[in-house]
C-alpha cells in the first residue's frame, strides 16, 4: 500500500507540476531546444566568453593606434644657480600634451591582433559546440520524457491485471477451492509489477529534474509525439564521419586554437627585434619664470631599443608557447578521436534500431494476440490465471522494449546530427544573437581527421542455417519407454497409523527437495509401503501406505516442484524389503521410496 501511495505521489507530482509552470510555454521539440539553447546558463557562460574574446581582439588593435595623454607636472627642485638668467630654470609647474605612437614593436601587436582573432573564433565555436550539446541532451531528455511517459502508462496497466487476478486467486485459495502455491506466484508476481511501477514513475521523475535543469521549467503537461529521422543523412558511415571532420564546432574550435597558439609563438620573438616608437610633445603651459628653460621646449623624437639580455625570460617564453603549440595539436587529435567514436556508435545504432524496431513490433504484436487468445481460452477453462499472468507479462516487456527501440532511435538520429553539428540547423533552431564567420581555407588544411568508422559485424543468417547441426533438443526427439533409473528411502517418520509427517522428518523431505529438482522434468514416483502383521489388513494398509506417498508428494510440491511430474502410489505390504515379525512387523517395511523415471533410448 506503502508503494502504491509512493507511486502516486510521483506521478501527480510531476505532472501537477508540468500543468502549472508551462501554461503557454512551447511544446514541441523544436521551441523547447530553442529555449534551452537560449537561457541554459552553460550555453550563455560560453556565450558571455566568446563576446568577451571580441572585445580582447578590439582592445589589442588600439595598439596601432596613438596614445595621447594630458600630463600637469609640479616639480620642487633644488637650485645650483642661485640666480635666474634670462627665465631658463626648471619649471615648477607644466603642463604637456604627450602623443605615442609605436612605429614597430618586432610584430608583437599584429600577433596579438592575430592570435586574439583566432581565440574569439575558438571561443565561438566552442559556443556553438556547447548549444549542440545543449541541444542533444534537451532532446534525449524530450525522447525520455516520452519514453517514461509511455512506460508508467504500461506499468498502470500491467498492475492492474496483476491485482485483480491475485484477489480472484486469493477469493479461492479462501474458500478452499485453490492452490496456495498458486497464491505465492501470484503474490510474487504482483510485488514485480509493484516494483516496475515504481520504477518507471521513478526514472520520469529524474528525467523530469533533467529536463528542468536543460530547458529552466519543468516539462509540459502534453508533448508532440515526434520521431526524428534520417532524412538527408548519408548511407555511408565513412561519409556521414567526413562530413562531421568538417563540420563538428569541437574540431573547429581545436583548429582556430592551434592557429592562435601559432600567432602566440610568433609574438613571443618579438623581444628579439628592436623596438621603435615615435614620441611628440607639446607644452602648453608653464610658469613665466620657466618659460626659456629646456624641459619647456617642444619635442619630436623617435626612440630605438634593442634587448641584448633579460635574464632568459623571452627564450622560455618562446619555448613555452611551442609546447602550448604541440598541446593544441594534441587536443585537435583528440577532438577528431572523441568525435569518431560519438558519430560511429551513434550511426551504427541508427542502423541496427531501424531493423530492431521492426523486430520489436512484430514482437509486441504477435505477444499482444497471444494474450488476447490466452483470454479467450482461459474463459473456456484450457488457461489457468497464471497462465495469464505469465502473457500479461511479457506483453509488458514487449511494449517496454518496442518503446525503447523507438526513442533510442530517434535518440540515436539526434546523436549523429549533434556529432556533425548539424543538430541545430537540422530543426530550424538558431539564437540571432550569434552571427557566421566565413570557413577558412586553414580549417580543412589543419584538419587531419581520418574518415574511417569500424566495420559493423552483420550475421549471415543464411549461412548459419546452412551451418547449423540438426536440432537435437529434447522436445523434438523420439522418446522411449520411461524406466526406472534411481531410487532413495528417505527417513520419513509418520504418526502411528496415520499419514501426517513427524516434524523432525521436515529436513529430511528439504533434501528430497533439492535432489528431485536437479532431476529437471524426469518424472517421480513416491511410493509408500508398509509391513504386515498377523492383525494386518490388506485394503487398510494399501490405502495408509498411498496416504503416507500423497503427504510427502504435497510437501514437495508446496516447496515449489512442478506437481506433473509426481506420481504417487500405494503397495500396502505387497513388496517388503525385510521379513516380518507376525506381531511387531518390521520397521524397514514402513518406508516411503523416491524413485527417478528417464526415457531410455530403446
Amino acid at each position: 500500500m506503502k508503494l502504491k501511495k509512493i507511486a502516486s505521489a510521483l506521478i501527480i507530482g510531476v505532472f501537477s507540476y508540468s500543468s502549472i509552470s508551462w501554461g503557454a510555454s512551447p511544446e514541441t521539440l523544436e521551441k523547447i531546444i530553442e529555449k534551452a539553447v537560449s537561457e541554459n546558463p552553460e550555453v550563455q557562460a560560453r556565450f558571455h566568453a566568446y563576446k568577451g574574446a571580441e572585445f580582447d581582439e578590439a582592445a589589442a588593435k588600439g595598439r596601432y593606434l596613438p596614445n595621447v595623454t594630458v600630463d600637469q607636472v609640479f616639480r620642487n627642485q633644488e637650485r645650483v644657480v642661485p640666480v635666474n638668467i634670462n627665465n631658463t630654470n626648471s619649471p615648477n609647474q607644466q603642463s604637456t600634451l604627450t602623443l605615442r605612437q609605436m612605429i614597430f614593436d618586432g610584430l608583437a601587436t599584429p600577433a596579438e591582433v592575430g592570435r586574439l582573432d583566432h581565440v574569439a573564433k575558438s571561443r565561438f565555436y566552442d559556443l556553438q559546440g556547447q548549444m549542440q550539446s545543449v541541444a542533444l541532451d534537451t532532446a534525449t531528455a524530450y525522447y525520455d520524457l516520452l519514453r517514461y511517459r509511455r512506460l508508467v502508462s504500461y506499468a498502470e496497466d500491467n498492475y492492474i491485471v496483476h491485482k485483480q487476478v491475485h484477489e480472484k486467486i486469493k477469493s479461492r485459495v479462501d474458500a478452499g477451492v485453490g492452490k496456495k502455491v498458486d497464491l505465492e506466484q501470484a503474490t510474487g508476481r504482483l510485488a514485480l509489477a509493484e516494483a516496475n511501477l515504481l520504477t518507471e514513475t521513478t526514472n520520469l521523475y529524474d528525467v523530469s529534474a533533467r529536463f528542468q535543469r536543460l530547458v529552466g521549467e519543468l516539462p509540459p503537461a502534453n508533448v508532440v509525439e515526434v520521431q526524428m529521422t534520417g532524412d538527408g543523412l548519408s548511407e555511408s558511415a565513412d561519409q556521414v564521419l567526413d562530413t562531421a571532420y568538417k563540420q563538428n564546432p569541437n574540431i573547429l574550435a581545436a583548429i582556430e586554437n592551434i592557429v592562435a597558439v601559432e600567432k602566440s609563438v610568433s609574438g613571443r620573438k618579438a623581444p628579439f627585434m628592436p623596438r621603435l616608437d615615435l614620441q611628440g610633445r607639446k607644452v602648453l603651459d608653464v610658469n613665466d619664470a620657466s618659460r626659456n628653460s629646456i624641459l619647456a621646449a617642444d619635442t619630436l623624437e623617435v626612440t630605438a631599443s634593442w634587448n641584448i639580455f633579460n635574464g632568459f625570460t623571452d627564450k622560455n617564453n618562446l619555448d613555452s608557447a611551442s609546447q602550448e603549440l604541440n598541446r593544441s595539436h594534441d587536443l585537435r587529435d583528440k577532438a577528431c578521436i572523441d568525435t569518431r567514436q560519438l558519430v560511429a556508435i551513434a550511426y551504427n545504432n541508427i542502423r541496427q534500431l531501424n531493423e530492431q524496431v521492426a523486430y520489436r513490433k512484430q514482437h509486441q504484436d504477435s505477444i499482444e494476440n497471444a494474450r488476447l487468445a490466452y483470454r479467450k481460452q482461459y474463459d473456456i477453462g484450457q488457461r489457468t490465471l497464471l497462465d495469464l499472468l505469465d502473457t500479461e507479462n511479457e506483453y509488458f516487456q514487449s511494449r517496454r522494449n518496442f518503446t525503447n527501440a523507438e526513442m533510442d532511435l530517434s535518440t540515436s538520429y539526434a546523436r549523429t546530427y549533434a556529432g556533425q553539428g548539424l543538430l541545430l540547423r537540422k530543426l530550424g533552431v538558431t539564437r540571432a544573437d550569434v552571427g557566421e564567420y566565413a570557413r577558412e581555407e586553414y580549417l580543412d588544411r589543419e584538419n587531419v581527421c581520418q574518415a574511417l568508422a569500424p566495420t559493423q559485424l552483420v550475421s549471415d543468417k543464411a549461412a548459419l542455417m546452412a551451418n547449423a547441426k540438426p536440432w537435437e533438443g529434447e522436445a523434438f526427439k523420439p522418446k522411449g519407454p520411461e524406466k526406472a533409473t534411481m531410487k532413495f528411502t528417505p527417513r520419513i517418520l509418520f504418526q502411528a497409523n496415520s499419514a501426517i509427517i513427524l516434524p523432525e522428518s521436515y529436513a529430511d523431505l528439504d533434501i528430497v527437495y533439492d535432489v528431485v529438482k536437479e532431476w529437471g522434468n524426469d518424472k517421480i514416483e513416491i511410493a509408500g509401503h508398509t509391513d504386515k502383521r498377523n492383525t494386518s489388513k490388506e485394503k487398510y494398509n494399501l490405502l495408509l501406505s498411498e496416504k503416507r506417498a500423497k503427504a510427502v508428494a504435497d510437501y514437495l510440491a508446496k516447496k515449489g516442484l512442478d506437481a506433473s511430474r509426481i506420481v504417487v502410489k500405494g503397495y500396502g505390504y505387497s513388496q517388503p524389503i525385510a521379513e516380518n515379525d507376525p506381531v511387531n512387523g518390521n520397521d524397514a517395511n514402513r518406508r516411503v521410496e523416491v524413485i527417478r523415471y528417464q526415457s531410455v533410448a530403446e
